[in-house]
């Protein structure tokens, strides 16, 4: 899934890292999974203009059990910040299976990943 990040303030923005996610089920907050594990990447630092953008990627493994949770939203936290945001998925919904084994269910890209001919 392809994640985008908007710069919504008057000044450019640097970034480096990875973002923390969390999934956030339709009940809140109370009703979430713990945090993506980070991807083997590494990462580039990404300076985005005011009204820019910049992508992450986020992995995950779907459940096809049919004994899956499903999340609507996530909880996003730029890389180096302490407060995030959360983010409705409008119309996607990410199912993971009940149990997890031990490879991490939901794994996150650091951020600048683009896409087509732009930055």
């Amino acid at each position: 899934m392809v994640v985008n990040m908007k710069n919504t303030g008057s000044s450019k923005c640097s970034m480096h890292g990875f973002p923390g996610v969390q999934l956030v089920g339709p009940d809140g907050l109370g009703d979430n999974r713990p945090d993506a594990a980070r991807a083997d990447a590494t990462a580039s630092t990404v300076t985005v203009g005011p009204g820019e953008e910049t992508r992450f990627l986020l992995h995950y493994s779907p459940d096809t059990s049919g004994s899956g949770k499903t999340y609507t939203r996530l909880l996003v936290t730029p890389p180096n910040e302490t407060v995030g945001e959360i983010v409705n998925l409008n119309g996607p919904t990410i199912t993971i299976a009940a149990t997890s084994g031990t490879v991490p269910d939901v794994v996150v890209d650091p951020v600048g990943y683009h896409v087509g001919s732009g930055k």
